[in-house]
């Protein structure tokens, strides 16, 4: 076109440009990426173990696609702009909620977990001064202990969850305890959770025991879960006694 022909063309002022400024928006989608035969109906829980090393990471592995969103044309092709592991950050999305690791970590917090009992030797709960007392763990009836299964529904979802051991600390009621340790102790004469009082009085013992955890979904694969919960069981009182000698004549 002549140069002369452009500078008749009609001029575009700044308000007439905005009028014809659209903006295009995106919708976004994710879904779970599954191996070793997940079913994506099932949350593809062999990808939660992927995530769980992130920091905060609600899990599990996701592709991210988007469309475009126009008024007047409707919507553009999905097209694949990643992967995730936080799929709850993803803006404008078309699907459901998803089940996440922090929900299932969260039930699993609220677990009635068993709280252990101390068991003491001598019997009674009375022991001397010096003497060697054999402390033990005994599992109440009530609540989950290691290994038993209790189940919750999470967003329709069957979700299993296993209290696991990690350690016990026994407290002695004297300002001294077990320190961390994986025994459970036992009693005379083959246990070895012992502890000699150097005073007479009254002691509360007691025993805290730390619980990992792992989960199923819809009866899928065992994934642990990070961290630990510390739960304590009520206080054992235990008096400690001096013995005293008698002469006795016969």
């Amino acid at each position: 076109m002549p140069a002369n022909e452009v500078n008749n063309l009609p001029k575009t002022t700044k308000a007439e440009y905005k009028k014809h400024t659209v903006t295009v928006a995106y919708q976004y989608r994710t879904q779970p990426i599954c191996k070793n035969g997940d079913d994506p109906a099932h949350g593809c829980v062999a990808n939660y173990g992927i995530c769980i090393p992130l920091i905060n990471a609600s899990g599990p592995l996701v592709t991210i696609s988007r469309r475009t969103v126009l008024p007047e044309n409707g919507h553009g092709p999905w097209d694949n702009v990643g992967t995730t592991c936080y799929a709850t950050l993803v803006p404008n999305t078309e699907n459901k909620p998803q089940l996440t690791l922090a929900m299932i970590k969260a039930a699993w917090t609220k677990t009635l977990f068993a709280k252990p009992d101390v068991s003491i030797q001598p019997v009674g709960n009375r022991t001397l001064v010096t003497l060697p007392t054999y402390f033990s763990l005994n599992w109440p009836r009530a609540g989950y202990q290691p290994d038993e299964i209790s189940t919750v529904t999470l967003l329709g979802h069957g979700v299993r969850i296993k209290p696991t051991f990690v350690h016990n600390t026994f407290t002695f009621g004297d300002g001294t305890t077990s320190g961390v340790t994986t025994s459970s102790g036992g009693p005379y004469p083959t246990g070895d959770i012992t502890h000699a009082y150097d005073k007479a009085g009254t002691y509360t013992t007691s025993i805290t025991t730390a619980y990992g955890g792992q989960f199923s979904v819809d009866n899928g694969p065992w994934t642990t879960i990070p961290g630990s919960i510390n739960i304590t069981g009520a206080g054992t009182q235990l008096r400690v006694v001096t013995a005293t000698n008698r002469l006795v004549n016969h």
